[in-house]
């Protein structure tokens, strides 16, 4: 495989990795106060990080071009 199709490949991994990691953050907001808490909040802010994290990663895939 060419360079440039495992860059695109591991960058679409990546990609889908952020977009389930928030959407699992968006479906643990609860939607009225009594609602269950579904992820605690420590654990929330470690999946926030996770996606900054994921988003600095890819920059700098993307900015290696």
């Amino acid at each position: 495989m060419l360079r440039t199709e495992l860059r695109s490949k591991a960058l679409a991994k990546l990609t889908n990795a952020r977009c389930e990691l928030e959407d699992a953050l968006n479906l643990s907001n609860p939607a009225a106060r009594y609602d269950p808490v579904v992820i605690s909040e420590p654990a929330r802010v470690r999946l926030s990080a996770m996606i900054d994290d994921l988003n600095r990663v890819l920059c700098e895939i993307e900015g290696s071009q």
